[in-house]
């Protein structure tokens, strides 16, 4: 899942750090397996530390001695009442994925989105691909532009530049003064080319940017020769602050979708790029033929079309989502401060001890490399669920 980075350390030969007290850096120690990766940048071979992620279940099982299954993982914001699968014909196990099957889905999906063709849709096997995917597209076509990744966020985007050669900077922000910072680096002389990344609504905090005002900013970077990608990853429980509408009108715009976080199929790996129609044939080009496994393509499909599903949900959502700010108010002294439907951030001096104590209770839940003082839940699916939450908390 989705983690703060911290842009200004150097990348280059990182080594893996073990923090030494299991608590204070319980991110680095306990849970998140931290891994080194090789990437090419302008003839060099060096090394990139990777970030750390949330639903690393394996990892606590190793460090608490509680089986994998036994977990209760609340590390992510991924919705954990899934979109239900119907039984899926053996022939879409059976054959290569259909051209008219990827149509298909990319029909229901800009429908989904309101976008007025599927042209402008390129999909692979979710976002995180086309994280990794679209800087190397970008570096082919012999770009040398600086990318302004607007922070702190998900840590991938700034590692996915990094790894094609491209030189980053994350733009510390607050969700009060990121319009403002936006607009000036979009604004500034020179830099043509340059993109400028902004994850909305932002991970961890919840940050929300509303359209008519992403729509100012993609005018900005239209007039100035800049690019701008917008992340909308979590966009799905608020869907009319989407910018993807007016993706269209702007050459130089590309928007990120997620299937998996809002539907609570993350295992079926399903993103969609969102970008003028030439664009988006190049990019689909480049991810190359049967990228979309064929029940993926028949599930996300039936999963795009149900409109009463959706609508139950999100008001699910938030009612589950008002419960767990109810639920951590009355046993901890912990204060929220930002999320989404989907997730909720905590802020307070011992959120590092209660991850390590819901660590102890087969309870996941997601701490920050360099934020130890904040902490993020996922919502429980069910019943039971909330209860062993609400006991894990009341024993703290």
């Amino acid at each position: 899942m989705q983690g703060l980075a911290d842009d200004t350390k150097s990348p280059a030969a990182a080594q893996v750090r073990l923090a030494p007290d299991p608590v204070t850096r319980y991110a680095d120690s306990i849970l998140f397996h931290r891994s080194v990766s090789p990437f090419r940048a302008k003839g060099t071979f060096m090394i990139l530390q990777s970030p750390s992620h949330g639903g690393a279940i394996d990892a606590a099982a190793e460090k608490y001695g509680i089986a994998a299954p036994d977990w209760l993982d609340l590390s992510t914001g991924i919705n954990a009442t899934a979109w239900p699968i119907a039984a899926i014909d053996a022939i879409h196990w059976q054959r290569l994925p259909l051209a008219s099957e990827l149509d298909a889905l990319k029909q229901a999906a800009a429908d989904y989105y309101g976008i007025s063709h599927p042209n402008q849709i390129a999909c692979a096997p979710g976002t995180q691909a086309l994280i990794q995917t679209i800087p190397f597209w970008f570096a082919d076509q012999g770009r040398t532009a600086t990318v302004h990744i607007i922070g702190p966020t998900y840590a991938e985007h700034a590692l996915g530049w990094k790894r094609a050669g491209f030189r980053t900077e994350t733009v510390t922000t607050t969700p009060e003064n990121r319009v403002s910072n936006m607009a000036d680096i979009l604004q500034s002389p020179g830099g043509r080319d340059d993109i400028v990344i902004l994850v909305n609504p932002n991970n961890p905090d919840g940050g929300l940017i509303d359209q008519t005002t992403l729509t100012e900013l993609a005018e900005m970077a239209t007039e100035h020769g800049k690019w701008l990608l917008i992340d909308e990853a979590f966009m799905d429980c608020s869907p009319e602050y989407s910018i993807c509408r007016q993706c269209h009108k702007f050459e130089h715009m590309i928007v990120l979708r997620s299937f998996g976080k809002f539907f609570g199929l993350a295992g079926l790996r399903l993103g969609c790029a969102v970008m003028p129609p030439e664009l988006a044939a190049d990019l689909t080009d480049r991810i190359g033929p049967w990228a979309i496994a064929g029940p993926a393509l028949t599930i996300a499909r039936a999963a795009f079309e149900d409109r009463v599903w959706q609508t139950d949900m999100r008001q699910q959502l938030s009612i589950d989502a008002n419960r767990l700010d109810n639920l951590i108010a009355s046993l901890t002294d912990l204060e929220r401060i930002g999320g989404t439907i989907l997730f909720r951030l905590y802020h307070g001096k011992n959120a590092a001890k209660l991850a390590h104590h819901l660590g102890t209770q087969g309870i996941l839940v997601r701490l920050f490399d360099d934020h130890a003082d904040r902490v993020r839940f996922g919502l429980p699916g069910t019943e039971k669920d909330w209860i062993r939450l609400e006991k894990a908390l009341a024993g703290l």
